[in-house]
């Protein structure tokens, strides 16, 4: 539990830093990096919409989206992931929590709730439903995604699934 605690606060920190470097981009009004955003969002929530249309409408032909330094995935692969969310949850709902903007850079706290079909990730099926927080940083280029860092809390999201 400590390990994942110090996990999400060294990243919170290391979104922080990000954003403060950033300060010499052009700067995104509210309205701009709402409308940069929604398109992506669209995927985490049934009905999703055509996922594939929802991704290019929303990012650049170059857009990752990575959950680590290195552990980054395109347009293609992400829309196969993104696909599976229907079945894997349903019910799956994402809300925006807090949206903060700095000169191309978009940060979003986001909940996410939802009950899974079946087994999930190791464990079994028992119709529970989980909550858990979402952290994004965008970068935004043209009014689109060019690169999106995210962190999820599904470890929390098993412990929900799998308490007595």
């Amino acid at each position: 539990m400590k390990k994942h605690f110090y996990a999400f606060t060294t990243s919170v920190v290391a979104l922080a830093a990000l954003l403060v470097s950033n300060a010499n981009a052009k700067p995104l009004s509210q309205e701009q990096a709402h409308a940069a955003i929604a398109p992506l969002y669209k995927n985490f929530s049934v009905p999703q919409g055509n996922v594939a249309d929802n991704v290019h409408t929303g990012t650049t032909s170059d857009w990752l989206s990575c959950a680590g330094e290195k552990e980054c995935r395109g347009q293609d692969e992400s829309i196969k992931v993104f696909s599976g969310f229907a079945k894997m949850i349903p019910d799956m709902k994402w809300a925006m929590k807090d949206l903060v903007v700095s000169g191309d850079k978009v940060v979003v706290r986001g909940e996410l709730t939802g009950t899974p079909a079946g087994e999930f990730f190791g464990v079994p099926y028992s119709g529970k439903r989980f909550t858990i927080m979402t952290m994004d940083m965008h970068t935004i280029k043209n009014g689109k995604l060019q690169k999106t860092y995210h962190l999820e809390d599904w470890a929390g999201a098993l412990r929900q699934l799998s308490a007595k």
